[in-house]
């Protein structure tokens, strides 16, 4: 199904397609009109100059005395720079003192396969024949007309300019005025008639359409009818008397409208049970009178932590449904719930007696664990009993595979946080090696943690997590600042290497990256050309002007750009040559297909691909002898992986730096 915005950008798409074939079309016939033009006017002075000249010489040795008509003719025609006569090879007299030398016969043949714009955009002019009688005796001269190169582009290019502005530009003005006019008086008119029959929103304003306005105002009068009609049913019917929150009808009515936007938008929303913890007692200990004070205080402070266009209805004595449909992640959910369960688990000064209360929660996601109100309730109540038999105060997700996840999510977001603060994480440096020589040339800086409770924690697992929730900018901004101070403490040791820092897009998009970045170049002192920062195809998607922006200053510096798994994402040839790339890294899932006919293809592509563009290509992946020497037989430059080196730490890196080198 296509909606009326689709189909106006489809159908204005078409007419543009269409404007714009005619526009070619016409353009290219002017072009060819006024080349006409332009020849027809020097072929008309080559016969008239012809003409008078045959009838006017009478001997060679005087032609110099007709020179006034030839200059006469190049004053007179713009597009001619020179006229010659030429005898044999003999330039008798020209135009243009410094313009002597007689064209080939080539430059001035007339092709009549040649169109007339072909014609004045390949050769060089025109030439005709002058013949007159000394005495009895048939003499023959050349008369070369040859073209203002400079004048015919330049006009021919202020004929393009001129008609791609009226024929090329007014076109997408015309139809974006169209669009715009379009978009604003039906397609948002829609859009808004839509969000009031859902949701009951703002009035929206009186149309211009007659058809529109009809529709618009008939849905006014219904609900304005409906309203004044229902206004104190819908209160003591859909309101819960002792919290003011919705009740279970409200809550029923909500879920309807809410599954029926939800499957046209195609996005999924949490449903949560939360049941106060041990809230009997309350009631049998102090009596119902402070426990329906407490519910009141409980309910009014959750409301107002809950987010804009959340849901909350009070469904039994201490039960409530939260639904929430505009949560980034998993994360920012979590952290929603943890913020819940802080704020009710304060104390509460109730008829001055402080309590002291929890709450757990059981979560259950639209449509993957349910599809309608009473499945959702049996799951998510299913899951805030299992919140209570883990010991309470805590929230659960009906689906233990997911529990499972987020639990195991939230704790390792909490321990690469310390982590950095521990000082867990280390760098490894992986050798990168000259094809040719087997010199070391740079090492690649590759981020470990090992957690004396995890163990060894693999960059797969934390990676993704944390350019998910950001944290990837404060611990690259780590990598980077930790990777300048081994490259000055090498190079106090003879170790004048480069070292490439892996930059995520995220992080090199953040405002203060640039800041971030001169600012650890600057104070340490470090030669920016020993500094390579590596990004992916990724960042091509993101914001592209600011990306290269970045990219341009990250060069202007003085360190260079590699970019990492080139031709396994978004790779454009227009990316190369937009963008300041000065190495491109040949991903390992190539050098693994090297020796079948397509792998190699592939590989030599890119390398010939590098040459061309004065790029320097780098192999990773290189674990055999072999792959190496077919590295250097397409003249790829350099090579890393495990055939040189695993990535080291710091000390094992020196050692077989120095063992490299005695070799």
């Amino acid at each position: 199904m296509i909606t009326i915005k689709k189909f106006t950008l489809i159908m204005l798409s078409i007419i543009l397609v269409s404007v714009y074939a005619i526009f070619i079309k016409n353009y290219e016939e002017q072009r060819e009109k006024t080349a006409n033009l332009i020849l027809n006017t020097i072929k008309d002075d080559v016969s008239e100059v012809s003409y008078l000249l045959s009838k006017s010489i009478k001997n060679n040795e005087k032609i110099n005395k007709y020179r006034a008509i030839l200059d006469r003719t190049t004053s007179n025609n713009s597009f001619v720079s020179t006229i010659m006569v030429i005898d044999g090879s003999e330039v008798l007299i020209t135009t243009n003192p410094h313009n002597n030398t007689a064209p080939r016969k080539a430059d001035l043949y007339y092709d009549k396969s040649l169109t007339d714009f072909e014609y004045l955009s390949t050769q060089k002019g025109l030439e005709g024949r002058i013949r007159y009688y000394q005495g009895s005796t048939l003499h023959e001269l050349e008369i070369v007309f040859l073209f203002d190169s400079d004048e015919i582009k330049e006009l021919f290019n202020e004929t393009k300019l001129s008609f791609f502005f009226y024929f090329g530009l007014f076109p997408i003005v015309l139809l974006y005025l169209s669009w715009t006019i379009i978009k604003y008086s039906i397609v948002k008119p829609l859009e808004k008639l839509r969000a009031y029959a859902y949701h009951q929103s703002d009035i929206p304003k009186k149309l211009y359409i007659h058809e529109m306005e009809a529709i618009r105002s008939s849905m006014v009068q219904t609900f304005s009818r409906l309203d004044r009609e229902q206004k104190e049913l819908y209160k003591m019917a859909r309101t819960d008397i002792l919290s003011g929150l919705a009740n279970r009808v409200s809550l029923k009515e909500y879920l309807e409208r809410l599954i029926l936007d939800s499957d046209y938008d195609k996005k999924e929303f949490a449903f949560l049970f939360l049941d106060l913890d041990h809230f009997k007692s309350v009631n049998d200990e102090l009596g119902h009178l402070v426990g329906d004070e407490l519910l009141t205080v409980v309910s009014s402070r959750v409301q107002e932590l809950l987010p804009e266009n959340s849901f909350i209805a009070r469904v039994g004595g201490d039960e409530f449904v939260i639904i929430l449909h505009n949560y980034a992640s998993l994360t920012s959910l979590t952290s929603l719930m943890d913020q819940l369960q802080g704020c009710i688990a304060n104390q509460w000064i109730i008829q001055s007696h402080p309590i002291h209360i929890t709450s757990s929660i059981g979560i259950a996601f639209y449509p993957k664990d349910a599809r309608d109100l009473t499945t959702l309730m049996q799951h998510s109540n299913v899951a805030m009993y299992e919140a209570k038999k883990k010991g309470r105060a805590q929230y659960h997700f009906y689906t233990e595979v997911l529990n499972k996840k987020v639990q195991n999510t939230i704790a390792l977001d909490k321990d690469m946080r310390k982590a950095l603060e521990n000082k867990e994480y280390e760098l490894y440096y992986q050798p990168k090696t000259d094809v040719e020589s087997g010199r070391i040339i740079g090492a690649e800086a590759l981020i470990r943690w090992n957690s004396p409770d995890r163990g060894f924690v693999g960059p797969n697992v934390f990676i993704p997590l944390a350019e998910e929730n950001g944290f990837i900018i404060e611990l690259g901004n780590w990598v980077l600042q930790e990777a300048v101070n081994q490259q000055l403490e090498w190079k106090q040791k003879g170790m004048d290497i480069t070292i490439s820092v892996n930059v995520a897009t995220k992080q090199l998009l953040d405002n203060a990256f640039e800041y971030v970045f001169t600012s650890i170049m600057d104070m340490s002192g470090v030669d920016p050309s020993k500094i390579d920062i590596e990004i992916t195809e990724y960042l091509f998607l993101k914001e592209t002007q600011k990306s290269l922006r970045v990219l341009n200053m990250i060069h202007d510096y003085g360190s260079t750009i590699s970019l990492d798994d080139f031709g396994t994402g978004y790779s454009s040839l227009s990316y190369l040559k937009r963008f300041p790339i000065d190495n491109l890294k040949i991903d390992k899932v190539f050098m693994d297909d090297y020796a079948t006919e397509d792998g190699a293809v592939f590989v030599e592509t890119i390398v010939k691909m590098g040459q061309t563009l004065k790029l320097h290509v780098i192999a990773e992946g290189i674990e055999e002898k072999e792959q190496v020497e077919y590295l250097s037989s397409i003249g790829c430059v350099a090579y890393q992986g495990y055939y040189c080196s695993k990535p080291l730490n710091v000390n094992e890196f020196e050692k077989f730096y120095k063992a490299y080198l005695t070799l």
